[in-house]
């Protein structure tokens, strides 16, 4: 087993600097106390209790003698008020790159600018930091719900916390300045955290197992974790050797170790020891063994149970085949796929030992094939089907097949969106964009499906347009002005004056969501992306069909759609829309249209002109009532 170190891991200065502090104050007066834990790390912690440095909640608990130590993650200044005004001695043992970051944050909110805080609501260093501003509270983000909920700003200055994790400042970030117009970055992660996330990620890179020191109440520990996971490296964050387990190992793994900023040398020196001799043992144990994890075995099925099957393959003793290593997704039973006497091909997946019970995998053994098969879809750029199963603030982790991989944020949609947590328990397709089998590593694209799939359409699209074809869309959503069709995939605007030849009120009066519609593709902007359709084209024209059942002197019902200054336009049943003017409303020249008809009147007109070529109509009321009146008096 090959145990690598970290290039850059364990103390910092701050850290450093804060126990130097802390050991001098209790050397010179007996004691001294904290407020609150002087480091994330209890080893640490209470190593120091045993040189006379105490940890205490409040200035209340202090005795009058004690030297107060402010801890690495800083106090607001009421704190010290609080120790000016009791008189006690004080040793300020604060981070200088907290302190920075204090400061940055009272300079700039006492000249009146609006602060925003990233790093974790209830972390100390964060709350430091904003008992710091002055006047405007703070906006804290810890997360991209923060944003959502936070206001559009003019201006804004953003400072971070000095061990949040790189990735996710940066995600925020970008997703803050979408809401504030100005927006000046502070970039105050401190380079000990920036160096030990890379060296770690690098060193997760390369390794089968990483072990991660340091206190689960650290968070830039608890971040280093977070990024060896997300290397693809098997992650196991401990505090001391004494947690620690065989099980985890393979006398040929590669392993790594880092350790957080608040990790003494001592642990890691222990750790590094302890997992030293674990690998000797490892190799002295399987020397003397038939059998080793990761060899395949073939065997048969001697004795089934539901929930797992002993199987024999010729060694001392059976081995165990649980059920949720027989296939992806588990069966009910095992009852229901396997039988005594049944031979099976699996994996062994544990350290064989004397006397303890041998585990196989017939998955993970299947699973070479699948790899076979998704490095074969990346060679040939083709995409494959996966199954969304956990959203997380990066991305999508996913199934193919018995296989997991992950989908960033940012190739979850053709759009930035927050969450991909819509796609849990959808199956899709997604391009694959990095494989890596010896890291168990797998990252997808469904944008990259999506974009192509895009541009299908597009094309279908464009061709339509250039043919002038008619198309079959589904009326997407209705809104005022119109209404959104979908073809495709691929939506455009119809327009309320493009969904009928007659005048129409209101799109619901005549579309609903999810009716299906025949449309032409009135304008196409390829390079925004921007579709208008039209309706009215693909049904008949009235003044290319009903025209000709109209002659000048007919009499006929018309409704009053608008009224005019100098008339009104009155519509037929069929479509047709025409001219009444004034005077051939009235003989009154006082009167308005208004004080004769009024939208939606059904009033009879006698049609006194029809110019096909200009396609205009002319309507009189005056000769219509006259024609009335005619007929009264025969």
């Amino acid at each position: 087993m090959e145990i690598i170190k970290a290039r850059v891991m364990g103390f910092c200065y701050g850290v450093k600097r804060a126990i130097k502090i802390a050991t001098a104050a209790a050397e010179k007066n007996g004691s001294a106390v904290t407020l609150g834990p002087l480091i994330h790390n209890p080893q640490v912690v209470n190593r120091m209790e045993k040189e006379g440095v105490h940890s205490v909640k409040s200035l209340n608990d202090v005795k009058n003698k004690e030297i107060v130590i402010i801890r690495s993650h800083g106090v607001g200044p009421s704190c010290y008020n609080d120790i000016k005004c009791k008189n006690l001695t004080l040793e300020d043992a604060t981070c200088p790159f907290v302190k920075r970051n204090q400061e940055i944050a009272r300079v700039l909110s006492h000249e009146g600018h609006q602060m925003i805080l990233i790093g974790e609501k209830n972390h100390p260093e964060l709350k430091s930091v904003a008992a710091w501003v002055e006047g405007k509270h703070p906006i804290i983000i810890e997360d991209m719900s923060d944003v959502d909920a936070m206001p559009q700003l003019d201006e804004a200055h953003i400072v971070i916390q000095t061990t949040f994790s790189i990735a996710l400042a940066e995600q925020l970030i970008a997703a803050i300045c979408r809401k504030v117009k100005k927006a000046e970055v502070h970039r105050t992660i401190c380079q000990a955290t920036s160096e030990r996330q890379k060296a770690a990620q690098e060193l997760a890179g390369k390794v089968d197992v990483m072990i991660v020191i340091g206190g689960r109440n650290s968070a830039n520990t608890g971040r280093l974790a977070e990024v060896c996971r997300a290397a693809g490296a098997v992650t196991h964050h401990i505090e001391t050797a004494k947690e620690l387990r065989a099980e985890w190992f393979h006398s040929q793994d590669k392993v790594g170790i880092t350790a957080g900023a608040s990790t003494p040398d001592w642990i890691i020196e222990e750790v590094f020891f302890i997992m030293e001799d674990m690998g000797k043992m490892l190799e002295m144990e399987e020397q003397n063994l038939d059998y080793k994890k990761g060899d395949v075995i073939n065997g048969e099925v001697i004795e089934l149970f539901d929930n797992k099957a002993y199987v024999s393959f010729g060694y001392k003793t059976e081995a165990v085949l649980p059920i949720h290593e027989y296939s992806y997704p588990e069966p009910a039973s095992l009852k229901d796929v396997l039988k005594v006497g049944d031979p099976i091909k699996a994996v062994i997946v544990n350290a064989v030992r004397e006397d303890n019970p041998i585990y196989i995998s017939k998955i993970k053994l299947d699973r070479l094939a699948e790899w076979d098969d998704v490095e074969a879809a990346f060679e040939k750029g083709e995409p494959v089907e996966c199954e969304g199963i956990e959203a997380i603030k990066v991305g999508l982790l996913v199934q193919i097949n018995s296989l997991r991989g992950f989908i960033p944020l940012s190739q979850g949609d053709l759009r930035f969106v927050h969450s991909l947590s819509n796609l849990v328990g959808k199956k899709f397709m997604a391009k694959i964009l990095e494989v890596d089998r010896a890291k168990n590593r797998l990252v997808l694209s469904r944008k990259a499906v999506l974009e192509s799939q895009r541009d299908e359409e597009l094309k279908v699209i464009e061709e339509a347009y250039n043919n002038g074809d008619t198309l079959q869309g589904t009326v997407k959503k209705i809104m005022p002005y119109g209404a959104f069709v979908g073809i495709n995939g691929v939506e455009g605007l119809l327009h309320i004056s493009d969904i009928s030849w007659k005048k129409i009120g209101k799109v619901e009066d005549v579309l609903q969501p999810g009716q299906v519609i025949d449309v032409k593709i009135k304008s196409y902007d390829p390079e925004k992306q921007r579709i208008s359709f039209t309706h009215k084209e693909c049904i008949p024209n009235p003044w290319e069909t009903s025209i000709h059942d109209h002659d000048v002197d007919d009499v006929v019902d018309a409704k009053v759609v608008k009224i005019l200054e100098f008339g009104a336009i009155v519509e037929l049943d069929d479509g047709l829309t025409g001219l009444l003017h004034i005077n051939e409303m009235t003989r009154d020249h006082n009167k308005k249209p208004s004080d004769i008809v009024a939208v939606g009147d059904v009033i009879k007109v006698r049609i006194i002109g029809i110019d096909e070529d200009r396609r205009r109509i002319s309507f009189s009321l005056v000769e219509a009532a006259d024609h009335d009146a005619a007929e009264d008096a025969e």
